[in-house]
């Protein structure tokens, strides 16, 4: 139900943008570093408008420094990004009239309410006067937020610190939003809202670049991820292409069978060409044992084949396909934290 509301108020609110033809985003050896740590490093990324990107990496690989760079937060020590052909050097301002930040951390004067931090970003995106409450009320009625508006920022919850950062990035209906860890701190619920409040978006024709560790997340929302490690674009693409691409066994296949037949199937696929692992599982009610296969090939029908041949009856095969925080463990030497 929320996310039917979500869909409405933005639909009412925020308006619908025609892509253009060219890149919205073009970084081009992109290099920056802060004395003698190397943040990003000759960092290179295109990135179409109307797109939903996911930025991923260990912690201290370079995003956070990337996204403010974007975000014309930081300069790059060499190398150009333009977005619509702005380049962020010459025409900062140009470039953060029509873009919304939403950083990892919050930080705030601790004498403001909702309602006056609010106020402050609708002045600071020039949001007329007159049109502020209606703009301000509409933000806060989809993060949430509304009728707290008296609230001091200082005792919100991690939660609702970010539901008030994500409010104050869409003031000014941005058409680029670059988001640094929007899901931090959130609960389950919240999270499914924050999803379908940037699927809306992106429907709209937004560009969103969003930065999380919450890999499930992103996987659901985005139509395509980069992946950076030690300040390098070490992959990009679609999930799909990153999943083809992949060093690791391409598929994990599940098969149920008779336990009466359980030997002969694993005989047939301990040795077979292209099977890098078989486990075998026996169920104690005795109704039916499960293989666990890792396949080399993209394509399993070459399993389904030889326990055919070998004359055993399969009750169920199903296949794994590899996911988001595989293909990141596959790209990187880092871990998720």
């Amino acid at each position: 139900m929320r996310c039917r509301e979500l869909c409405f108020i933005i639909d009412t609110r925020f308006g619908r943008y025609q892509q253009a033809e060219e890149n919205m985003i073009n970084i081009e050896g992109v290099y920056k570093s802060y004395d003698t740590l190397v943040a990003v490093n000759d960092f290179h990324l295109e990135i179409e408008p109307g797109s939903t990107l996911g930025l991923i990496g260990p912690n201290g690989s370079g995003k956070t420094t990337l996204l403010r760079m974007i975000s014309t937060l930081a300069k790059p020590d060499r190398g150009r990004i333009t977005i619509n052909g702005v380049d962020s050097r010459e025409k900062p301002y140009a470039i953060r009239r029509r873009l919304g930040f939403m950083p990892a951390e919050f930080g705030v004067p601790g004498h403001m309410n909702i309602g006056e931090y609010m106020e402050y970003f609708a002045c600071a995106a020039g949001i007329a006067r007159k049109d502020r409450p209606e703009a301000i009320g509409d933000i806060l009625e989809l993060t949430d937020l509304a009728g707290r508006e008296d609230v001091n920022v200082r005792g919100l919850s991690t939660g609702n610190k970010q539901r008030l950062l994500l409010a104050k990035t869409l003031l000014g209906d941005p058409d680029l939003l670059v988001l640094d860890e929007p899901a931090s701190g959130l609960d389950p619920r919240a999270r499914v809202e924050v999803r379908c409040l940037l699927k809306e978006l992106s429907s709209m024709g937004k560009t969103i670049i969003v930065s999380s560790h919450i890999l499930a997340d992103l996987e659901d929302i985005c139509s395509g991820i980069c992946i950076i490690e030690e300040g390098k674009r070490v992959a990009a693409g679609n999930i799909t292409d990153l999943r083809e691409g992949m060093r690791k066994p391409h598929r994990f296949v599940h098969l149920m069978v008779r336990p009466s037949q359980s030997s002969v199937a694993y005989d047939s696929l301990n040795n077979l060409e292209g099977v890098m692992n078989c486990e075998l599982f026996a169920d104690k009610a005795g109704k039916a044992d499960r293989l666990e296969i890792s396949s080399m090939e993209a394509n399993c029908n070459y399993i389904l084949r030889a326990l055919l041949a070998a004359d055993v009856e399969i009750l169920e095969m199903r296949e794994e396909i590899p996911d988001l925080e595989d293909i990141f463990f596959d790209q990187t030497k880092g871990v998720v934290s």
